[in-house]
């Protein structure tokens, strides 16, 4: 029997949620705060990868894509901001 690959809808095309968090975290006013929604979201994002039964070594990666992908939008509201 051969092992099934599990595909998952990339986090980046996740674009609502990409622009819900870059919105909460421009507006924190603090970087503790920052940090603890930042923890809060990456955990929230590794649990569903591991629910839909992901590798955890296969769960970093999409991770760091959609933390950049939020950085991208808060960038390019930044510079529509100007």
């Amino acid at each position: 029997m051969s092992e099934a690959e599990i595909i998952v809808f990339p986090l980046t095309r996740r674009v609502g949620k990409v622009r819900t968090v870059a919105a909460t975290l421009k507006a924190m006013r603090t970087e503790k705060m920052a940090r603890a929604y930042r923890t809060q979201i990456t955990a929230a994002l590794l649990n569903q990868l591991g629910k839909l039964g992901v590798d955890p070594v296969d769960q970093h990666e999409p991770v760091f894509e959609f933390w950049r992908a939020v950085h991208d939008e808060i960038a390019r509201s930044i510079e529509g901001a100007a």
